[in-house]
This record gives C-alpha cells, structure tokens and sequence, in this order.
C-alpha cells in the first residue's frame, strides 16, 4: 500500500505539470484583408513558455500575432485563436510573439482535420478491443475514408507553443 502511495504522489505531480494555465478570455477571431470565401472557422490553441534551467514554464500575457495569407489576428497568450477554414486551400500560417525583447516565430502548418478524426476514431476502437478490434477498426476507417467528399474535408491548425530561452 505504501508502494502505491509512493508511486502515486509523483505520477500525479508530472500529469499536473502537462495542464496548462486556463485561458479565460473568449475565443479570438480574425480579421480579413481580402475575399477568403471561407467555409466557417476552426481553431487551436496557442500558449507560450520559458525555459528556465532546463525547465519549461508556461508564462502568460504575451502578445502575439497570428498571420496568414488574406487575414490577422492579435492576442495575448494563452489563447483560443480562431482562423478561417479554407478547405484544401488553407495555407501555411504563422504565429510572432514578443517577450522581454526577444520575437519568435512559429509556422503552422495545416493538416487534414476531417482523416485525423477518421483515424484516431479507429485507433481508440483498436485500442479498446485489442488485435480484432485494431482490424475492425481499420476497416472502418478504410470504409469512412473512401464514403467521404474530400472536398468537404476541414482543414485546421495545431495547437502549439513558443518557447523562449532564458534571459
């Protein structure tokens, strides 16, 4: 019992270390410079860090800038930002945050949301049901890849960060 209690303690503490500070202003929009013809908006989530002897530490009130091509937004970290979903036509973006005098940059790239769901959908299934759900599961998600339009396909931004190093 007392094993379990030593080995609960520190699990506990690492998870806590992985949950970042609550983001308690609304969603951020964009702005637009030009016509996009967008679908409708997805969104992520934008946080900074320092790391301080070797330690990362989530630091908060930055501003930042998220640009893409025909839209902006300013915000001040952390931040749900949203951005316009353009289909197979959303391009690279990218996020600029000062801290202390120093600017960073971080490119987003966007991925395929609509077959990332498709396929953690059948990898939790897999998971949950061992070998025979894993070939179940491929064969879903085979099925639900093929039955779908892929012009209809949401194309989205990954959560991310920005590191800056000590001072």
């Amino acid at each position: 019992m007392i094993s379990f209690r030593l080995f609960l303690f520190p699990a506990l503490a690492a998870l806590s270390a992985c949950v970042g500070t609550t983001i308690e202003q609304p969603p951020i929009e964009y702005q637009t410079s030009k016509a996009l013809q967008a679908r409708s908006s997805t969104a992520f989530t934008m946080r900074t860090h320092t790391r301080e002897t070797g330690v990362r530490k989530e630091i908060t009130g930055v501003p930042c800038e998220f640009t893409g091509q025909g839209f902006k937004s300013n915000f001040t970290t952390p931040a749900i930002v949203k951005a316009p979903e353009l289909g197979g036509r959303t391009q690279v973006a990218s996020v600029s945050c000062v801290y202390n005098g120093e600017t960073k940059h971080v490119v987003l790239e966007p991925y395929n949301k609509t077959l990332a769901d498709i396929n953690a959908s059948s990898n939790s299934s897999a998971a949950a049901s061992g070998l025979v759900g894993a070939f179940i599961g491929s064969i879903s998600a085979g099925i639900q890849k093929s039955r779908r339009d892929p012009s209809e396909d949401v194309y989205a931004y990954r959560d991310s960060s920005v590191v800056f190093a000590d001072q």
